[in-house]
C-alpha cells in the first residue's frame, strides 16, 4: 500500500501543485541557451516569473536565477548577458586552462557587481533562492565543504550580498580563480534541482507531491570517451614523461590529441557532466511528471567561447517549447 501511494505521488496524481521551482544549470557562455529558452517561455506565459516560488542556479545559472528572483525580466537579463557578461569571456590567458587560469575574471566580477544594487542581500529577495558553491576552507569545520546559499527563514546567509553569492558559485577551477575562498557550484551540483526540492521539503514544509520543478539546462552535448584508458594517470600515462608537452600521452587531466566529442579536461568534465545527469535522474524519481527537464541537444561547444552564442541562441529559437508549455500550464497555474 505504501509503495502504491509513493508511486501516485511521483506520478503527480495525488494533489495539485502548490510550490513551483525553476532551476538553472551552470555552463559559462552556454547560459545564453537557458536565457533564450526562458525568454521565449515568458513571452508565451507572462505570469511565469510571478508564479514561481523558488529560483535556484549553479555557476552562471546562479546569475540567471538571482536576476529573475530580483525582478529582472528574462529579456533584460539576456541583453545584459550579451553586452556585459560575454565580453568577460573574450580574453583568454596564454596556456589556459591547462597551464594557466584561462580567464582574467576581473571583467566577470565587475559585470556581476554592476548588475545588482551594491546593498542587495539575500534577505531582500521576496522569492526563495538556492545557490550551491564549494568553500575551500571552513574555519568552523576545519576542512573544505559544500555550501548551499539560501534565504529561507533561519538561513545563516541572509546578510550575504547577492553579487558575492553569484561570484562564489562561479569560480570554475582552471577557468577562473576562487572568489573569497569559494569555487564553482558545479563541483557540488551543476544542476541544483534536487537541492531545491530538499529545501522545499525541509525548510518550507512542502509535501513532495505538491512540488513541481522546471529544470533548464545549458545544452546536452555528445561528450564521450570511447578509447581505452588503461594506464592513464592524472597528468600522463604509463609513467611517460616527455620532454615536449605536445607528446604528452592521453590522461585523465588533459587530452591534447582528441576527437571533436572528447573533453579537453576529462576528469573535470566527468565531475561537472556526471553530477548534472545524476541530479536530473534523482529529481525525476522524486517528482515523476512534476519534474520537467528543458535541455536541448547541442554540439560540443566550448563553455568559455563567446563566439558560439549566436549558434546557441539559434538552437534555443528552434527548440520545440510545446511540451514545456504544457507542463507549465498544468503545474504553474
Amino acid at each position: 500500500m505504501l509503495n502504491d501511494t509513493c508511486d501516485q505521488f511521483r506520478k503527480g496524481k495525488s494533489a495539485l501543485t502548490t510550490y513551483r521551482i525553476m532551476s538553472f544549470d551552470g555552463g559559462g557562455t552556454l547560459g545564453a541557451l537557458s536565457l533564450q529558452l526562458i525568454n521565449r517561455l515568458s513571452r508565451q506565459i507572462p505570469e511565469l516569473m510571478r508564479q514561481t516560488d523558488v529560483f535556484s542556479g549553479s555557476s552562471i545559472g546562479s546569475f540567471i536565477a538571482l536576476a529573475l528572483a530580483s525582478g529582472r525580466s528574462p529579456k533584460e537579463t539576456l541583453q545584459y548577458f550579451k553586452d556585459k557578461i560575454l565580453p568577460a569571456y573574450s580574453i583568454s590567458r596564454p596556456g589556459g586552462p591547462v597551464f594557466n587560469q584561462q580567464l582574467p575574471y576581473s571583467g566577470f566580477i565587475e559585470a556581476v557587481q554592476s548588475f545588482f544594487p551594491s546593498g542587495l542581500r539575500l534577505k531582500n529577495f521576496r522569492k526563495r533562492i538556492v545557490v550551491p558553491a564549494f568553500h575551500l576552507y571552513s574555519s568552523e569545520l576545519n576542512r573544505w565543504t559544500p555550501v548551499l546559499f539560501h534565504n529561507y527563514p533561519g538561513s545563516p546567509y541572509l546578510n550575504e550580498k547577492a553579487s558575492d553569492v553569484i561570484l562564489r558559485s562561479s569560480g570554475a577551477p582552471a577557468t577562473q580563480r576562487a572568489y573569497q575562498n569559494y569555487v564553482d557550484g558545479y563541483v557540488v551540483a551543476t544542476n541544483p534541482s534536487t537541492a531545491s526540492i530538499a529545501f522545499a521539503v525541509g525548510k518550507a514544509n512542502q509535501p513532495l507531491d505538491q512540488i513541481a520543478v522546471l529544470s533548464i539546462g545549458t545544452g546536452e552535448t555528445p561528450t564521450q570517451l570511447r578509447r581505452d584508458t588503461k594506464g592513464w594517470g592524472m597528468v600522463s600515462s604509463d609513467n611517460i614523461r616527455p620532454e615536449n608537452l605536445k607528446d604528452l600521452p592521453p590522461n585523465w587531466g588533459v587530452l591534447f590529441d582528441r576527437s571533436p566529442n572528447e573533453p579537453l579536461l576529462p576528469f573535470l568534465s566527468i565531475v561537472a557532466g556526471g553530477n548534472g545527469y545524476y541530479e536530473s535522474m534523482v529529481s525525476s524519481q522524486l517528482l515523476g511528471d512534476r519534474f520537467f527537464r528543458l535541455d536541448p541537444r547541442i554540439p560540443n561547444f566550448s563553455k568559455t567561447d563567446p563566439s558560439v552564442v549566436p549558434a546557441v541562441i539559434a538552437i534555443a529559437d528552434k527548440t520545440d517549447l510545446q511540451p514545456a508549455i504544457q507542463f507549465i500550464e498544468k503545474n504553474w497555474s
